[in-house]
């Protein structure tokens, strides 16, 4: 493929799917999207919550003159019929060109500790669900020859984290999917048998790229709280990650260049660290 600097304007007017951005980390990655002129989907069970943000964003959108809005898809990503729903929403609003797997879950404590049901719920939130969009949202950027998937991760990938075994796993093989994934969505699988791994050479025409943001410990709400216990951030670094070279949580503001990159810059199959864990 000859090197060709990717342009800006390429995702204006295109549409987005995010999980769970209304809030936190996917409510950055929300404005991000929007600074490119996207309309973006936000899928999430919490309309009550939701709406106000999305109306707010909005409303800053037409007061700077963008053409990007923000909307609502009230559903579960566990719930095949309310993923059907968000492609939809997104493909009728333009060209659906990127998918954000931000929704996440946790069951904490002990394995022996958690019921079969908070097992299942975190394994398929965090991982069964975001493969099921992924292969979905693959089909639809196939044909368009273009598409960025973006998974967001954990620098859990990079240490053990005691009495969090279903989250642990389950970051930790997104990461494995995101490098598959990646693998065949610049492959004509047209051509797929036993000879080949997955459908042969690259196909150059294919602009898709499937990336994992391994984020570490960041400011929202629920870690603020937990760092607030502490006498300092680099105390409670110390209690969860062993593996800490910064001494600090990141902040909110500190994901948009780090999407940007993933959208613009990054190639295919990446992980991207957001994260003061060493490897």
């Amino acid at each position: 493929m000859t090197y060709q600097p990717f342009d800006p304007a390429a995702l204006h007017g295109k549409s987005a799917i995010i999980t769970g951005g209304y809030r936190g980390i996917g409510l950055q990655v929300t404005k991000t999207l929007m600074d490119y002129g996207m309309q973006v989907v936000i899928m999430c069970r919490n309309s009550a919550d939701a709406l106000p943000v999305i109306e707010a964003l909005n409303v800053t959108a037409v007061e700077n003159r963008s053409e990007s809005r923000a909307h609502l898809a009230i559903g579960s990503v566990n719930d095949a019929s309310d993923r059907q729903a968000a492609l939809a929403t997104a493909e009728a609003l333009g060209q659906y060109a990127v998918l954000v797997n931000n929704a996440g879950t946790g069951a904490f404590g002990a394995l022996e500790s958690l019921d079969d049901d908070q097992i299942y719920d975190t394994l398929t939130t965090n991982l069964i669900s975001p493969m099921q969009l992924i292969a979905a949202s693959a089909r639809v950027f196939r044909g368009h020859e273009f598409g960025r998937i973006i998974n967001i991760g954990s620098d859990v990938v990079s240490y053990n984290l005691a009495n969090a075994a279903p989250y642990v796993c389950s970051k930790i093989a997104l990461q494995k999917i995101t490098e598959l994934a990646a693998y065949e969505v610049t492959r004509d699988l047209s051509e797929f048998n036993g000879a080949y791994v997955a459908g042969g050479p690259v196909n150059t025409d294919l602009d898709i790229r499937v990336n994992f943001l391994r984020l570490g410990a960041t400011a929202t709400e629920m870690i603020q709280s937990s760092v607030d216990q502490f006498s300092s951030e680099a105390d409670y670094m110390e209690m969860i990650n062993p593996k800490d070279t910064l001494g600090r949580v990141f902040r909110l503001d500190e994901i948009k260049p780090v999407i940007r990159y993933m959208l613009e810059v990054a190639n295919n199959g990446q992980v991207i660290p957001l994260s003061g864990a060493a490897n």
